[in-house]
């Protein structure tokens, strides 16, 4: 199958592109922000650099997140910037859903060192590319994918380099984690696709590392009607509190702390436009000695 390798012109209808309509209307003019600011122009494959939202409803997940989390948004054109503490983290993107169904997500960008030459290793796994490669404005070289179990991910060479590792701070990304239907087959091909050099497995639970650093995490899917996904995990100080908070900002709790038999101190919660996200309460123990 040949690689679609897209212009720049076409980095709005990139993101929207999850079986999606959506009207490209400034598409010239959208303009990334980078990845990491000041530039670092070190990349680190395996890691999980970015986090992009595609929504229908824009000021609605910027009202959510910021009474939830405190987080600010800077407008960059059709882009908009999530900020934590005056730090870039994320990005908004609108979408226009085909139904009335909303399909909104986020989408975690994960760092390779070629994006042509995993994009088309994904493509001999039995994976799908949705767009790309293309060169988008600021950003980098990336490829919106399917996985061969079917999560959807955006490989990234950022030309800015990737952000350098630090202990996340509270309502920063802690963590992301992927649900497979097969976790041995995920770890085989992100292992192959970025080099993970060793993994680890605890109570069903395999932690993907490189660098000796924790990068991510496979569950097995534990609900056979989810999509196999890529979800985004936050931490927080109070994982309680934030939950009953967000059923009055107009979100929902779908796994509450305490129900999952691993982890008393994680939820799994849904924006309101139905995005899927996690948050956790982490005692803060050093990532570099993977505890």
């Amino acid at each position: 199958m040949r690689i679609n390798r897209s212009s720049p012109r076409n980095a709005l209808k990139f993101f929207s592109s999850i079986l999606l309509t959506f009207t490209v209307i400034g598409c010239t003019s959208l303009e990334l922000s980078p990845v990491t600011e000041p530039a670092t122009y070190t990349h680190q494959p395996g890691k999980i650099v970015w986090h992009d939202l595609l929504t229908h409803d824009v000021e609605s997940a910027k009202k959510f997140y910021g009474e939830l989390l405190g987080w600010t948004f800077r407008e960059n054109g059709d882009y908009h910037i999530i900020q934590l503490n005056g730090r870039p983290i994320g990005g908004i993107v609108e979408i226009k859903p085909k139904s009335q169904r909303s399909i909104a997500r986020w989408i975690t960008s994960l760092s390779v060192d070629d994006v042509d030459k995993s994009a088309e290793y994904t493509l001999k796994q039995g994976g799908k590319i949705h767009e790309g490669p293309v060169d988008m404005r600021l950003r980098g070289r990336g490829a919106l994918v399917s996985d061969p179990l079917g999560a959807k991910i955006l490989l990234l060479h950022s030309s800015s380099g990737d952000p350098e590792d630090r202990p996340a701070t509270m309502n920063d990304w802690l963590w992301d984690e992927l649900w497979s239907s097969n976790p041995d087959n995920s770890l085989k091909f992100y292992s192959t696709l970025v080099g993970y050099t060793s993994q680890e497995m605890r109570e069903g639970y395999w932690i993907l590392k490189s660098q000796d650093k924790w990068r991510s995490g496979i569950r097995s899917l534990f609900d056979k009607e989810l999509e196999q996904r890529w979800v985004p995990v936050i931490r927080v100080e109070n994982p309680q509190q934030l939950s009953v908070n967000i059923e009055k900002l107009g979100g929902s709790v779908l796994i509450a702390t305490g129900e999952s038999a691993t982890d008393s101190q994680t939820a799994l919660l849904a924006d309101p436009a139905g995005a899927l996200f996690m948050i956790q309460h982490w005692s803060g123990l050093s990532v570099e000695e993977g505890k």
